[in-house]
């Protein structure tokens, strides 16, 4: 008598069926280690862009949202290289987006450790995705650092 399944047809179907939830997790968002996976719309709306950055460990003020229209170049400076070998650090490349007009959310920071220091969270949008960002103090010897 033939088996119905074979061992390597069993093989075939576990990994499509992982390989299926991963996509799940991914597309309806979700909490992974501490992690937050987004959904391709997570920064459509404040509240979902607030989430996003609590998901990074930081608390924001909702009321301290401001949001501009910018313009990533075309040819990075020397600047603008070295800020997004930070994005690129953290899994983002503002280099996929060159020549692009994106929404940078701006936000107050609310749990940084020293309350001296005036902490703002950026938040860099392309079509409801978050494509960048930093934590920075405005402080004249201040910081920047990835979101995660």
């Amino acid at each position: 008598m033939k088996k119905w399944i074979t061992p390597k047809t069993r093989t075939f179907l576990i990994v499509l069926a992982v390989l299926a939830f991963i996509a799940v997790l991914l597309i309806t968002g979700c909490d992974v280690g501490g992690v937050k996976l987004l959904a391709r719309d997570e920064a459509s709306t404040t509240e979902k862009r607030v989430d996003y950055l609590s998901g990074c460990g930081w608390q924001v003020d909702p009321a301290s949202e401001q949001a501009q229209q910018i313009l990533i170049p075309d040819h990075f400076s020397s600047v603008y290289e070295k800020y997004n070998q930070l994005q690129q650090q953290q899994g983002f490349d503002l280099a996929k987006y060159a020549g692009r007009s994106c929404v940078l959310y701006t936000y107050s920071v609310v749990n940084y450790p020293d309350k001296d220091q005036t902490v703002i969270a950026d938040l860099y949008v392309y079509k409801n995705q978050v494509i960048g960002g930093d934590i920075h103090s405005t402080n004249l010897n201040g910081f920047m650092i990835g979101l995660r």
